[in-house]
């Protein structure tokens, strides 16, 4: 495919500012988008990310300031004339009907003159979507609601492809994507460039951003606060512009009055269907990383550490007592709470609200005679509110309406309420902006300097470096390495997960005994 980039400018805003009340949502603020080029546009939740992709598209109308698209001004607030224009928008939270099947969503979706006769649109659909080349399943007549959540983000972005825009925006586009699907999108994201479309590619996953664009612009308090070559800013800059401070600050550090800890998990040849056997201490008030590329059995060892799904072989001590791990109430009851790595199915109830979530596992503590103290409760939830950040308009706020930043830490106030040995936290800032990432990262570090032992699972190597005091690394469904705090940085986790299965000096039982190398049969490599 050849590259049609001329540098021309197809998507200008100029000196726009909006607000709403007594929010500001945008100051004075320039962007711009070239022909064949993939501008990326990154900010805190409330930086004005979404407010400016409203006022691009037609659906917002600004304050001040101008917008022109492929060169022709876009005079007043309507998105039939943005898409005229030749800007199209694939949602974050998606526009398709749901009750109706795919073909159907894509021919309502094109312009009438590139509409095909209208018996012809199954098959029409069809050779659309293996052009867009979105692995997706190639089902026209399946209703858009029966497509997972992958498919129907990737579908979003077809849909506002069969327009042939001549400037597009994705609106987060690789929330509910795994690596498979958010490499098929960059396919097609790429080949759009050379076909000389301009792409606008909001995300808060900086790696994708720094992987995908030509040009990063940051937002932060809706302000334009610099736009910067993506080949020569690294991840810990981008962090910094966008929070307002050193990256290096990021991270809390850990207080000096657990310097002698006390074992508080004691994990000894623990097997499951997809690892072990596995065998490692926690100690209060340490927080401790589980590294390690996907589908190496971390998932499965912290499902069976939370009682979700029962343990083959081996023991586990919390406190002194030997659990069972046969139920997630024994487990919860026994001082061990887990933070799911997806929220919105396996943490929070969405439609109910931030005091209802946030007291769900702890309502006997604001119970006297059988009475809930429903002024206590509320009393003591706004405290967890002010203390973790958590951004709502109130406590009666269905968490479903806040961002997903809220919404975790929302889940993480939880263990604010009980007093856990352990927390074992699965991907705690997965889809989840930089300013709330810094404060989970504080609201783990606090819990440790209460004396709980904290377990975390993440994909993102430079998060465990900063964040721990120790990393486990996982391969084949075994703990192969240990790394200690003193080793501990992006690079050395990163030279563990490649290695692979071996030996280590470090990684050793509750005994002092070395891991055994991990069988090639468990897990996958």
């Amino acid at each position: 495919m050849t590259d049609r980039s001329d540098g021309r400018v197809v998507l200008e805003l100029t000196g726009v500012s909006r607000q709403f009340g007594a929010v500001r949502a945008l100051t004075d603020v320039d962007f711009d988008c070239r022909a064949g080029e993939v501008h990326a546009l990154v900010g805190e939740n409330g930086s004005g990310k979404s407010t400016l992709l409203g006022i691009a598209s037609g659906f917002v109308e600004p304050d001040r300031g101008s917008v022109r698209i492929d060169g022709q001004p876009l005079r007043t607030d309507s998105p039939a004339l943005a898409r005229k224009l030749g800007l199209a928008m694939a949602y974050q939270d998606g526009s398709a009907i749901l009750a109706e099947p795919v073909k159907n969503n894509l021919y309502l979706a094109a312009p009438p003159e590139r509409r095909p006769p209208y018996w012809r649109r199954k098959k029409w659909a069809r050779q659309l979507l293996l052009e867009f080349d979105l692995d997706i399943e190639l089902f026209p007549d399946v209703p858009v609601g029966f497509l997972t959540f992958a498919e129907r983000q990737l579908f979003e972005v077809a849909k506002a492809l069969v327009t042939e825009p001549k400037v597009l925006l994705l609106d987060e586009p690789t929330t509910a994507l795994g690596p498979h699907e958010v490499e098929a999108l960059h396919r097609t994201v790429v080949a759009c460039r050379r076909e000389g479309m301009g792409v606008v590619y909001v995300s808060h996953r900086l790696p994708e951003v720094l992987e995908i664009a030509d040009r990063v612009t940051v937002l932060r308090d809706g302000r334009n606060v610099g736009t910067f070559d993506a080949r020569e800013v690294s991840e810990p800059e981008l962090v910094s512009l966008i929070v307002g401070r050193p990256f290096e600050a990021a991270f809390p550090v850990a207080s000096p009055r657990y310097q002698r800890r006390e074992e508080v998990l004691v994990v000894d040849g623990l097997q499951g269907q997809t690892f072990g056997p596995v065998s490692f201490t926690l100690e209060t008030g340490e927080i401790v990383g589980v590294a390690g590329a996907e589908g190496n059995g971390q998932q499965q060892l912290f499902d069976t550490l939370a009682g979700r799904t029962p343990p083959k072989a081996g023991r586990v001590d919390c406190r002194g007592k030997d659990l069972a791990l046969i139920s997630t109430h024994g487990t919860v009851e026994s001082g061990i709470m887990l933070l799911p790595g997806d929220r919105k199915r396996e943490a929070l109830m969405t439609v109910l609200g931030v005091r209802a979530n946030a007291t769900i596992q702890s309502l006997r503590r604001f119970a006297a005679a059988g009475v809930l103290r429903r002024r206590l409760e509320r009393r003591t939830v706004a405290e967890l509110v002010h203390r973790l950040s958590i951004r709502t308009p109130s406590l009666e706020q269905p968490v479903e309406f806040l961002s997903g930043g809220n919404q975790q830490k929302v889940s993480v106030s939880r263990t604010f309420l009980r007093e856990p040995a352990v927390i074992l936290a699965y991907e705690p800032t997965q889809g989840v902006d930089v300013g709330s990432r810094f404060d989970i990262y504080q609201a783990l570090r606090m819990k440790a300097d209460e004396g709980a032992a904290v377990l975390v699972k993440s994909s993102d190597p430079l998060e465990l470096a900063g964040l721990c005091d120790r990393v486990l690394v996982m391969s084949r469904g075994q703990i192969t390495e240990e790394i200690p705090g003193d080793e501990l940085d992006e690079h050395r986790i990163v030279e563990a997960i490649v290695r692979g299965p071996g030996r280590s000096r470090s990684a050793r039982s509750p005994l002092g005994v070395a891991m055994p190398k991990a069988p090639s049969q468990v897990g996958s490599p």
